[in-house]
């Protein structure tokens, strides 16, 4: 099994980043280095060979130009490309340093050779280039000068001034390039660092931000769950324990409790809260002043949320001997528009649970617990209601068919009456929940469920339209009385005296009501002085 490299696996810091990006860029630029400098060699070389006498110098560039056909051909690596590549550059500048001396090309190349060592090595090899060229000028120089070489051309120049000068030019434009890409490499490593330091910041951003939209997104999740489970609570009781525990066990609070103003709203009373603190507060009736400086009654009386932590600028120490753990603390008012109807209170054993930018979230949360609550008391009020109006209906129907069977009787019996041996079977006629009547019914055979089912149907249809007939047999009554109460009150109207008052009123009661004998009597009640 293969061990694996940790070198290879760690992150590259900017300066190893940099060098690896410019030894790319070195390893790329060489092909096309070596394949322009073959063809404009190949160009060359003919006339070259041909201006030249010299068999050592004909022989010298006939070698470089193989050796740079073989190098670029042939997969070699880079070093002993640009090697081979810099041995050319020196050996032309050697040649013509030979023919012309110091004033010749020789000069060129040999700088050549110190930009290309320093930009395709680096400024450590382009040093050490230049000493070696300065060595070769110096030796050629002393040789030139002494007489003991003779240089291939006879207007090459044997003054000792000529050759300090070009050695000077050499050096001042050798150091000014080695310098320069110094300077410049400087330069690209530093703003590489800069790029990859800001790359890190964007990173470490990115990822703060990716951290902080998913503990939004787990908030918004959170107080979606609460909410969708609460709504469907309707009982206010259940909903406020149900309430205080979601948010607990959610939010990891050890401590949640709901206040509620009273009907005087002065006092902010303990309805529901977790744990055993909860519990003694519960048994001691805790309510708080809304006017006091308690963060309940702060949160009530602003409408705002109120955040307190035992860290930071604006620590708080809380006092409270029944809540020892508390290190965050939140205060959030139950709002319904612009009414609010209590508090949510939530503690936190650990330091800043409650930062100030999910302060939003966390009163979204709160006034959901609200609607839920106005909702579920509205729900029972109606309910009550409901009930209330049930019980007076049902009292009504009672009232009126009990009415109804005390003046006349009704009953149907179809049939001889003798059940003996036969399957009785008996149904309510209910009206709105209220029993006016049964239906009774004998058989020699036992009762299918399909019968059953029909006689329940027929007997819900049949109080229903008992019902609707009791209505209007009471409708044309109330109505013929009304009629009757016109035509009376029309004639006594029309009579324009006392005497006729009394005697249409008399004869229109007696007739209208079937009275055998009708009184009628004028009088001033009190004792005479």
């Amino acid at each position: 099994m293969m061990e694996s490299n940790p070198s290879k696996n760690a992150p590259l810091n900017a300066e190893e980043a940099t060098r690896i990006l410019y030894k790319n860029w070195r390893e790329q630029f060489v092909m096309p280095l070596l394949i322009g400098s073959l063809v404009l060699s190949g160009l060359a070389l003919i006339p070259a060979i041909q201006s030249v006498g010299n068999i050592i110098i004909q022989s010298i560039f006939i070698a470089i130009f193989v050796m740079t056909g073989i190098v670029t051909v042939i997969r070699f690596s880079y070093s002993v490309r640009i090697s081979v590549f810099l041995l050319g550059v020196y050996a032309l500048g050697l040649s013509e340093l030979y023919r012309y001396g110091i004033l010749g090309d020789g000069t060129f190349f040999f700088l050549g050779l110190i930009i290309f060592a320093t930009v395709l090595h680096s400024p450590r090899v382009g040093i050490i280039s230049m000493v070696f060229v300065l060595l070769t000028i110096a030796l050629a120089g002393w040789l030139m000068l002494s007489d003991k070489i003779v240089p291939l051309d006879t207007i090459a120049s044997t003054l000792l001034q000529d050759w300090i000068s070009g050695t000077v030019m050499l050096i001042l434009f050798g150091s000014i390039t080695i310098l320069g890409f110094q300077r410049l490499e400087k330069a690209f490593l530093e703003a590489q660092t800069q790029i990859d330091s800001n790359l890190n910041t964007i990173k470490e951003e990115r990822n703060t931000l990716e951290k902080k939209v998913d503990e939004r997104t787990q908030q918004l999740r959170r107080v979606n769950e609460i909410g969708r489970t609460i709504t469907a609570v309707l009982n206010p009781d259940e909903l406020l324990t149900r309430a205080v525990h979601l948010i607990g066990d959610e939010f990891e609070c050890y401590y949640t409790a709901i206040y509620l103003t009273n009907a005087s709203g002065q006092w902010a009373e303990l309805k529901v809260a977790t744990g055993d603190a909860g519990k003694v507060l519960r048994e001691n009736r805790h309510r708080l002043d809304i006017n006091g400086k308690n963060s309940i009654g702060t949160a009530i009386r602003t409408k705002q949320s109120r955040i307190f932590s035992d860290t930071g600028e604006n620590s708080v120490r809380f006092e409270n001997p029944l809540l020892p753990y508390t290190r965050s603390q939140i205060a959030l008012p139950l709002a319904i528009g612009e009414r609010v109807i209590g508090a949510l209170e939530m503690h936190s054993t650990k330091e800043n649970a409650f930062p100030q930018q999910d302060a939003d979230t966390y009163q979204n949360m709160a006034n959901q617990v609200a609607i839920a609550l106005e909702n579920s008391r509205l729900f029972t009020e109606a309910q009550q209601s409901i009930n209330e109006m049930s019980a007076t209906q049902q009292q009504y129907l009672q009232r009126a068919w009990l009415s109804l069977a005390s003046d006349q009787k009704l009953e149907l019996t179809i049939g001889d009456g003798d059940s003996a041996g036969k399957q009785e079977i008996e149904f309510p006629l209910t009206l709105r929940d209220q029993i006016i009547g049964q239906i009774s019914m004998s058989g020699l055979d036992e009762w299918t469920p399909e019968q059953k089912n029909l006689i329940e149907a027929i007997a819900t249809q049949s109080a229903l339209a008992l019902e609707n007939a009791r209505l209007v047999e009471e409708s044309q009554s109330i109505a013929m009385r009304e009629r009757l109460a016109n035509e009376v009150t029309s004639k006594i109207w029309a009579s324009t005296t006392i005497d006729s008052i009394l005697q249409t009123t008399v004869r229109e009661l007696g007739r209208a009501l079937e009275a055998a004998e009708v009184d009628i009597e004028v009088s001033m009640g009190g004792d005479n002085e």
